[in-house]
């Protein structure tokens, strides 16, 4: 029960004072059916078991899982050649061009995952996602992507979902869109949509051409284009010396742009491209 209330689709979708006065609500009816002394010790054993493991990893006594997935210092996308031959763009970042695709969904209804035609948006949103990742990238072009939650502006407004995803080009973009998972989605919104004016969908595109992109992570786990998979051989780079790497050590040589009268300016003491 706890894992799904911990859900962070479920979690967000109640505000803080909600959880609270069901937390007591619940404690009052427990303290009816047991005794208070029992229900009292239930309550300590829980919070315990929340608070315990949470100071244990603070103090170091057990592992933390969140940080053993960072990758330590500066990294950045690197494109492996298409036909899986050892890379040349070590010097040449950003030598190809992406498209973007961000995918969301908007609910804005007092009962947000429960309202009315709710649980269809999001299971055809969750199917498209499940239908990109089953295909290698060889037949759609689909990099990855990262599902991200928008947290409300304010007390008395819902949040929104979306997926910010990768594609290796503009066509395979719209290759998407007119695919058989993405017409079934469409179709049914189509003739749904009139029935929940408090359900809105959206997306944005974005043809980005070579050189004309950047990524760095500093002490972050993959995300993003960061956590993107191409087929090809891994390449590493590493400078575990200064803090400036050949042209991986600004934006505009990141872009492959640098010589162009771009300023340089930049730090870290690792790339690490073995991500692409």
């Amino acid at each position: 029960m706890l894992s799904t209330i911990d859900n962070p689709a479920i979690s967000s979708n109640f505000r803080a004072t909600t959880w609270i006065l069901l937390g007591g609500l619940t404690f009052q009816l427990l303290a009816t059916l047991l005794t208070l002394r029992i229900t009292l010790l239930l309550s300590t054993i829980l919070l315990f078991s929340r608070l315990l493991p949470t100071l244990m990893i603070t103090r170091g006594l057990l592992p933390n899982a969140e940080l053993s997935a960072v990758h330590p210092g500066k990294t950045s996308v690197l494109f492996p050649n298409r036909d899986g031959s050892p890379s040349s763009h070590l010097q040449k970042p950003a030598s190809q061009g992406v498209a973007v695709l961000i995918l969301g969904i908007r609910i804005s209804h007092p009962l947000g995952l429960f309202a009315p035609g709710a649980k269809q948006t999001g299971d055809f949103f969750f199917s498209l996602v499940k239908d990109l990742n089953s295909h290698p990238i060889e037949e759609n072009g689909w990099l990855g992507g990262s599902t991200v939650s928008g947290h409300p502006s304010d007390a008395s407004s819902n949040g929104h979902l979306s997926i910010i995803g990768y594609f290796r080009s503009m066509d395979d973009l719209n290759r998407f869109a007119h695919g058989k998972e993405h017409r079934e989605a469409w179709n049914w919104w189509n003739a749904n949509a009139g029935k929940m004016p408090h359900i809105g969908i959206y997306h944005e595109a974005y043809d980005v051409p070579a050189h004309h992109w950047e990524t760095v992570y500093l002490q972050t786990p993959r995300m993003g284009l960061g956590a993107a998979r191409v087929k090809g051989r891994v390449r590493r780079k590493e400078s575990v010396g200064g803090c400036w790497e050949g042209v991986w050590r600004s934006s505009a040589g990141r872009m492959g742009r640098e010589g162009e009268g771009w300023m340089v300016v930049g730090m870290g003491t690792r790339i690490d491209t073995d991500t692409l």
